[in-house]
């Protein structure tokens, strides 16, 4: 009997620490939300380190353990085996994403979306012939031809990657004409940088919905613009569907033509008030140039607790 009671006491000293050790596993990153790679990366109450901030000074940030988050910009078009964050301003070193032990890959199409990685960084000379072999892995054949010095290069040996899901127009909320698969959507960030190159064409574009028409849905607002850039505002075409109204938060992705306009004080106090910002309305004495773009079709992520609402109404002076 008091072998037995031993036993029963042994076993559930057992469970209570496999129990336990199951609870102290750390989270990842929302895997919902986040392609895991290699270690993957868990969650932290320490924010990764913006890539805009290490390069500002990569030297502090050498040889030691980080965590980095950025734009993916580059893959390797073989096998995945490497990528590039960012885009290196005049005279910066590219910013290089290789794997541990060349143990684990990542998708030819994750360029465009964004990246979190834990591990390390630092500086290599590459020779001429490194630098010719990752820009044809990257399939720029005719710019690897036009190497004749090896790049300096930031390398960052990462030994877990969590890479942003591609939005699964499955899983959306269709508008309009709607969005059907096909082409990779051009991200918001990728816009931002040279706008005029894409206004006045066909064009399709993912990014985070920041605001909402608060009256009918009839427009929607795209990023933070960063200071002096011009906000990216999108209505519908012929005014023939509505977005709706709680949609701020979640992602998108948005087909139809893109162009400049400048706003009247009216126009800018109007779509100010249309989102429940009537002290800002009130301050406007300057019309806003805006980025509008006329959106024929949306694909919005569905909400955590999905509960479809679109609207059709009344025209009003949206």
């Amino acid at each position: 009997m008091r072998a037995t009671r031993t036993l029963t006491v042994l076993t559930a000293a057992l469970c209570l620490s496999l129990t336990a050790t199951a609870q102290e596993k750390p989270k990842q990153l929302d895997p919902t939300r986040n392609d895991h790679f290699g270690a993957g990366i868990t969650e932290s109450k320490d924010a990764p380190l913006p890539l805009t901030e290490v390069m500002k000074d990569p030297a502090k940030f050498t040889g030691k353990a980080i965590r980095v988050t950025g734009p993916i910009t580059g893959v390797c078009q073989v096998k995945g085996c490497w990528m590039t964050l960012g885009t290196p301003a005049a005279g910066e070193p590219p910013f290089l994403v290789k794997f541990k032990d060349y143990a684990f890959f990542v998708p030819k199409d994750a360029a465009g979306r964004d990246a979190v990685i834990e591990g390390e960084l630092s500086f290599q000379q590459e020779t001429v012939e490194q630098t010719r072999h990752y820009l044809e892995d990257a399939g720029k054949h005719d710019e690897a031809k036009k190497v004749t010095e090896g790049r300096k290069i930031l390398k960052f040996m990462a030994s877990g990657v969590a890479i942003q899901k591609p939005i699964d127009l499955a899983a959306c909320d269709q508008f309009g004409d709607g969005v059907k698969a096909g082409a990779a959507p051009t991200t918001l960030a990728e816009v931002m940088k040279d706008p005029a190159k894409f206004a006045g064409k066909p064009l399709r574009v993912s990014g985070p919905i920041t605001g909402v028409c608060q009256v009918k849905g009839c427009w929607m607002t795209l990023g933070t613009p960063a200071a002096g850039e011009p906000p990216f505002l999108v209505k519908f075409k012929d005014y023939a569907f509505f977005v709706p109204k709680d949609a701020a938060g979640r992602d998108t992705v948005i087909e139809g033509e893109l162009s400049f306009q400048q706003e009247t004080v009216e126009q800018t106090r109007h779509y100010l008030e249309d989102a429940g910002k009537h002290d800002e309305a009130k301050k406007v004495t300057e019309g806003r140039k805006v980025l509008k773009f006329m959106a024929s079709g949306v694909a919005i992520t569905k909400p955590a607790k999905a509960e479809k609402a679109a609207g059709k109404g009344e025209k009003h002076d949206g």
